[in-house]
């Protein structure tokens, strides 16, 4: 059977390292793979309940139908002209205020003194604002700062609480109706974003160790290849473990948390979500993983089956090579000293 190149787990080791490494690395400073965030929270509506400018859908609003049903002639007329013109001034000023009302939502959040998004990434939490706003569609991030997420803590509501408390209108939380099952709802996406963060770290240990004994196995193969065999599937076996786990967290785990805040602070114009482009780096260095862990153990299978890799084929035919000019050198040393021997006789 034809040997597979030993390149196929070098190249893929290396990529997903660079894959981890960057998702390590995203939200590390304003601007860098911003989108690239574990979960993001929408602030830009935080506070709506305070401000109420839509009718309540339940209240029966004022009309005029039906007014001048039982007038004819010229009142009737008169009267169903100035009821249509009633209507049409109702209209108007419920489109002013919706146009208020949204004019509001995109200030909110500079009002209350607080950013309108909060992003976890692995080590940092960014903050900035919607471009152009936040009601636009299709409207892009733009982070201002960020700080230590990872040793400090990925503590949202204590950021929010701060920035209101220093905000013009010197709110808390509290005022907001933000409420204890809330917060625990945004405690538990903290801790998750903890355990995910301390994973991924391990997952570029693994990963980068994978990559050098991949590197490693090119001289060491030749010399002692059941031990360098051996060490590459426990590494890459353990990069793939790792990596798995770290993918159902962030996966799984997120995603019932960050449901949970939405369920809790939709009231109160809290919102999160989950990001995707994280999972799918997570998984991609997965299957980049699998695939090296899956050569190795392949070669180690066919080890233990005496099959020696390509390696080991071309020293053993160098080997051959070196004896057979060895005993050519010893024939031609034997039939020299024949020769010699012959002639002497017959001398």
């Amino acid at each position: 059977m034809k040997q597979l190149p030993i390149g196929i787990p070098i190249i893929t080791s290396l990529v997903a390292f660079i894959l981890v490494l960057l998702a390590l690395l995203a939200g590390s400073r304003p601007g860098f793979m911003e989108e690239y965030d574990i979960i993001a929270f929408n602030t830009s509506a935080l506070g709506k309940n305070l401000i109420d400018l839509s009718n309540d859908p339940d209240e029966p609003s004022p009309t005029t139908d039906g007014l001048c049903d039982d007038l004819g002639g010229f009142l009737g007329s008169a009267c169903t002209s100035a009821t249509a013109a009633v209507d049409s001034i109702q209209s108007d000023i419920a489109d002013t205020i919706n146009d208020i009302g949204n004019d509001i939502a995109d200030e909110l959040a500079t009002r209350l003194g607080i950013h309108e998004f909060y992003s976890l990434h692995a080590l940092s939490i960014c903050e900035g604002d919607f471009s152009p706003n936040a009601t636009a569609p299709s409207a892009s991030r733009n982070a201002s700062s960020c700080t230590k997420g990872f040793t400090n803590g990925y503590n949202i509501s204590a950021l929010l609480d701060h920035g209101l408390r220093v905000g013009p209108l010197k709110l808390t939380l509290a005022d907001l109706g933000f409420t204890d099952n809330l917060q625990g709802a945004i405690d538990t996406l903290n801790k998750v974003t903890k355990a995910f963060a301390v994973l991924l770290i391990i997952s570029v240990g693994f990963t980068g160790l994978s990559l050098v004994a991949s590197l490693a196995a090119l001289v060491l193969i030749p010399r002692q290849e059941r031990l360098t065999l051996l060490t590459n599937v426990i590494l890459a076996g353990a990069a793939v473990g790792i990596l798995i786990l770290s993918g159902l967290v962030i996966t799984i785990g997120a995603h019932i948390a960050v449901n949970k805040v939405n369920e809790l602070g939709d009231d109160i114009g809290l919102s999160a979500s989950a990001g995707y482009r994280y999972t799918i780096i997570t998984w991609v260095a997965v299957g980049l993983m699998l695939v090296a862990f899956g050569y190795w153990l392949s070669q180690l299978l066919k080890f233990r089956k005496g099959s020696k890799m390509g390696f080991n084929g071309a020293r053993k035919h160098a080997r051959d090579s070196e004896e057979s000019g060895h005993a050519n050198g010893r024939t031609e040393m034997r039939s020299a000293r024949g020769i010699h021997f012959g002639r002497a006789r017959h001398g």
